[in-house]
């Protein structure tokens, strides 16, 4: 099995195609945790990301033999991840409110390290509060490229859409967080 650990995915995709199917195991502990953080990142739920990266698991074992391997089989199992978590919250039409965990008033005000710690885990706070405020899509659209660092080709492929779609959508998400940001900052200041 060190053999198998070794090789890259590519390789080792190429081998279960070639009815090597113990490997599955070692495909499957490569992307276990991978997959289950993509799920919990997108549905916010751990029990459901657990159902959904299962899911995944399924889908990518029964269309293996659908990997051509031209492009990374990472970029593969990735884009079905996301495709699979969008398809299950169309269906479901869920939508996500975290709250705002409080625990400023806890603060020793002489430890500026702390608090600047605690005004970075707000703002970022409000701003995933903001996301998720916003419409499904548009959250995914922008932590695909932001969170994840995606490629812009990389989206279009996977949203199954141009890439000046892709941008154009982008920077409507990003004017509407805009938006929605400097509303609050002007509630604030009133």
């Amino acid at each position: 099995m060190q053999a198998a650990q070794a090789k890259p995915d590519n390789e080792l995709v190429a081998a279960i195609q070639a009815g090597k199917q113990h490997l599955l195991s070692e495909l499957y502990k490569r992307y276990e945790k991978k997959v289950y953080y993509r799920c919990l990142g997108v549905v916010k739920d751990k029990s459901l990301a657990q159902d959904l990266a299962h899911d995944v698991f399924i889908k990518v074992f029964a269309n293996l033999n659908k990997f051509k391997g031209t492009a990374d089989f990472s970029f593969w199992i990735h884009a079905i991840t996301y495709n699979h978590c969008v398809s299950y919250l169309r269906k479901a039409k869920r939508l996500r409110f975290d709250p705002i965990e409080p625990g400023v008033d806890q603060v020793d005000d002489g430890d500026e390290a702390l608090t600047e710690k605690i005004v970075h885990d707000l703002q970022i706070t409000q701003l995933d509060h903001l996301l998720s405020s916003l419409p499904r899509e548009e959250e995914l659209l922008l932590l695909m490229r932001y969170q994840d660092k995606m490629q812009i080709r990389e989206i279009a492929t996977i949203l199954s859409i141009g890439e000046s779609a892709v941008k154009m959508r982008l920077s409507r998400s990003r004017n509407r967080l805009a938006e929605m940001l400097s509303q609050i900052q002007t509630n604030e200041e009133e």
